[in-house]
């Protein structure tokens, strides 16, 4: 193994000079959500760099099974000794992701943004942690402070300025929001994530005929694989359901929400939500074949509880359909998990039972 320096000055180990073109292209996918699993599961073991990539992308699905590959992943490269400073700091950020400690992980990419300010990896994994932790305020502010460090023609840039859109949008500065995702959308036209963003602003400024027209056109012609689809679905039928065109909410529940990509439960997550809108909406409205389905699909969870967020949807999901020893089962679970949970987040699962 040697160590190269990427085009941003960061240093990457490798087998030989002729890997870091690979290494260049999976950076740009990752931050574009498009990284090649497959690709990067062939050539992990050769290219550190390429397995450290994959853990981070299947930890950004919150999910356990991930989570454990990702460790997996850890174990396997330690078995290779690897004495290159930032490989062993990603390890060790990685390795504390996997095991649900979400602070300690973005602390340590923070660091890795602060010791290596071209690593578009560790800026985009620090992003999405401060997302899972709900810190908007350093989601904001990690963004500002790295992206000036890269080039405007690095073709990551583009993918840059639509964290920074997203990350505006969360802390209410929605003006300077749909401006940075304009940057972005030009510089990339097919960025999912700008695009959600300028969803999010569209939707805060009660701009919603717009906005329903904005996802239509943007996913027209869209497959199963477009990133992040069911949730940009889930926003279309916010904006139907503001409307009041409650068949067309249904609609898009059974052809773009449940329209699934895997058997994951996580990919219910918008499911839940929009289900539950609509019975507070429309408490006339015969949901249960729904929230049957629905139940059906969660029932695994309970084996696979890891991250709170995804608990409280499948709790909710169980306490719908009146599966309470199944509720109490996963409350259990959550609260014997070593992360911390607060009294007020009990309090919001049980009011939820009752």
């Amino acid at each position: 193994m040697t160590v190269i320096h990427d085009s941003r000055g960061v240093p990457h180990l490798v087998e030989q000079p002729a890997d870091m073109e690979v290494v260049e292209k999976a950076i740009v996918q990752l931050v574009s959500m498009k990284l090649d699993h497959e690709r990067c599961r062939r050539y992990a073991r050769a290219t550190p760099p390429l397995a450290l990539m994959l853990a981070v992308d299947l930890l950004c699905s919150m999910e356990r099974p991930s989570a454990v590959e990702a460790a997996r992943i850890c174990d396997v490269l330690r078995e290779t000794e690897p004495a290159e400073p930032r490989t062993g700091a990603m390890l060790s950020a990685v390795d504390s992701w996997a095991a649900g400690d979400l602070v300690a992980a973005r602390n340590g990419f923070q660091a890795l943004v602060d010791t290596y300010p071209g690593d578009a990896v560790s800026v985009y994994a620090a992003h999405m942690l401060d997302f899972y932790l709900g810190d908007a305020p350093h989601m904001l502010a990690s963004i500002e402070a790295a992206i000036g460090r890269f080039a405007d023609d690095d073709p990551v840039t583009g993918y840059l300025h639509g964290l920074h859109g997203f990350a505006l949008e969360e802390n209410g500065l929605i003006t300077a929001a749909i401006e940075r995702c304009g940057v972005a959308l030009e510089a990339h036209s097919d960025d999912i994530y700008a695009m959600h963003a300028l969803v999010h602003c569209l939707y805060e400024t009660g701009r919603h005929e717009e906005g329903a027209r904005y996802i239509q056109d943007y996913m027209r012609g869209r497959d199963a694989s477009t990133p992040m689809r069911i949730h940009v679905w889930w926003h279309y039928a916010l904006f139907e359901l503001y409307a009041d065109r409650v068949q067309d909410v249904l609609a898009c529940y059974r052809i773009g929400i449940r329209r699934k990509t895997s058997a994951r439960s996580a990919e219910d997550l918008d499911a839940v939500t929009l289900l539950w809108r609509l019975a507070l909406v429309r408490p006339s409205l015969d949901l249960s074949a729904y929230w049957r389905s629905l139940h059906e699909d969660w029932k695994p969870y309970t084996d696979e509880n890891w991250y709170l967020f995804n608990d409280f949807h499948a709790y909710l999901t169980y306490c719908q359909v009146g599966d309470h020893g199944r509720a109490d089962s996963l409350l259990e679970a959550v609260l014997s998990r070593r992360e911390k949970v607060s009294e007020e987040m009990v309090d919001i699962f049980l009011g939820f039972r009752s």
